[in-house]
């Protein structure tokens, strides 16, 4: 029997390891993801949403290592064997499905236009000089390595010869999968938004699997446990609507992408400011060797954030500022369809900048005083990836065709698409040299 290690987890108690997942888990790029905040700046509106990456990871190994279980029997009653490869796989691609996170989450490769995080975790498992690497091809092989990598770029999301890893990698990543059902769960107790809340266990009971008239693997849920996909689907919806599009967590991203954006115009201009040879680099544009990306977590933007809170230039100190004391900006929220109100919003200010002889705003989008932010609220997408549901006739239908709460109608009309406005009326001031109050003389809205 292999040896094995229990890791304490707050949402899923116990979760058992053996020693080749362990040696992952203990090698610095894994342990990285430990000074990676899951929800970016989620903290300042919710104190305890603290929780990392790395805590995700683990509990997304645990959600898939019941998943596989669950399937491996269905799929054993269909002539398919799980090999125990397979089932290492599928719980090595879950473990490493966040490997190649930037900082603050997505917000970072807003910020420099990066690559895209599962692009950064091939590069990353691929490289012979990471620790990652060795452990994988010492403890799993070269061939377990390359078929790691395909799932987790999504190069295996369609039939294979035998469906395995076609499950595998719908298991990975899809509208109802281990990474999901781990962090709705997760972010749902971190920040004790109740209705992020859905029934695990009974959730994994309700997956079914069969053969379609092409021999492809299907995956679908029985009708009788409707309810609970319907619960898992609400706790989505509500989570993106408290949590994930919460208004003064996407206005503190905005600014950590405007000081950024400062910091980078105040260097290539030859201005003096202190930086790391890191941050130097993507200021420059150049291409970051997977060493350099390995540097980049939370802390190194959060130093570089708290050192220029002193710099001489007051819109970046101002900035700055704003992000570490969370002095939020003004709200101005409006329709999605309203881009004619927006554009007098505008107009108001520029026509403001022209009463005190000064030159109208061109392009927005490079002010510092002003961030932009879109919140779009949808329930269910079958666009993207259906969500099959067996009727007890047996027939497969698409969840919209099938839910009351999850119609068609709700797809089509029930969406909710607001754009936020977010201004600072004091870097307003100091980018044009004014001393007006701008939120008095913009009015209501």
């Amino acid at each position: 029997m292999k040896a094995t290690k229990i890791i304490r987890d707050v949402i899923h108690s116990d979760i058992v390891f053996d020693q080749r997942f362990m040696k992952i888990i203990d090698t610095k790029e894994f342990q990285r993801l430990n000074r990676i905040k899951q929800l970016s700046c989620e903290y300042m509106v919710f104190p305890t949403a603290t929780h990392t990456r790395m805590a995700h990871s683990l509990g997304t190994y645990y959600v898939m290592g019941k998943l596989i279980e669950h399937f491996s029997a269905l799929l054993l009653e269909m002539g398919y064997e799980v090999k125990n490869e397979d089932k290492d796989l599928a719980l090595c691609a879950a473990l490493l499905h966040d490997i190649g996170h930037g900082p603050f989450s997505h917000t970072f490769e807003k910020i420099f236009m990066m690559k895209s995080h599962e692009d950064w975790a091939v590069s990353i498992l691929k490289n012979t000089e990471t620790e990652i690497n060795s452990v994988i091809l010492k403890e799993f092989g070269e061939d377990f390595l390359i078929r790691l990598t395909e799932i987790i770029s999504k190069a295996y999301k369609h039939q294979d010869e035998n469906g395995i890893f076609f499950i595998i990698s719908t298991l990975v990543s899809s509208q109802v999968d281990a990474d999901r059902m781990d962090y709705l769960l997760r972010d749902a107790y971190f920040t004790s938004v109740t209705t992020g809340n859905y029934d695990f266990k009974r959730l994994i009971r309700a997956f079914g699997v069969e053969k379609n008239s092409k021999g492809e693997l299907i995956i679908f849920i029985h009708q009788k446990f409707i309810a609970t996909l319907e619960e898992y689907i609400l706790a989505r919806y509500y989570m993106h609507k408290e949590v994930y599009q919460h208004s003064v967590k996407r206005q503190m991203e905005g600014i950590l992408q405007k000081i950024f954006e400062r910091a980078k115009q105040l260097y290539t201009s030859d201005n003096d400011i202190e930086i790391a040879s890191i941050i130097e680099k993507l200021f420059r544009n150049e291409k970051l060797l997977v060493e350099d990306y390995l540097k980049l977590d939370d802390t190194t933007l959060l130093y570089h954030v708290s050192l220029w809170q002193e710099n001489k230039d007051e819109i970046l100190s101002r900035l700055c500022k704003s992000f570490i004391e969370r002095k939020k900006f003004k709200k101005y929220t409006f329709s999605q369809e309203s881009h004619m109100q927006i554009t007098k919003f505008k107009e108001k200010i520029n026509e403001l900048l022209l009463e005190n002889n000064k030159p109208p705003i061109e392009d927005y989008s490079k002010e510092y005083f002003y961030i932009e932010d879109d919140r779009d609220l949808k329930l269910y997408v079958n666009t993207k990836e259906n969500i099959w549901i067996k009727r007890k006739d047996n027939k497969l239908l698409d969840l919209s065709e099938v839910s009351i709460i999850i119609n068609e109608s709700s797809i089509s009309n029930k969406s909710e698409c607001t754009k936020r406005v977010y201004i600072s009326p004091e870097i307003f001031n100091l980018r044009f040299g004014l001393e007006v109050d701008l939120i008095e003389k913009l009015g209501t809205w």
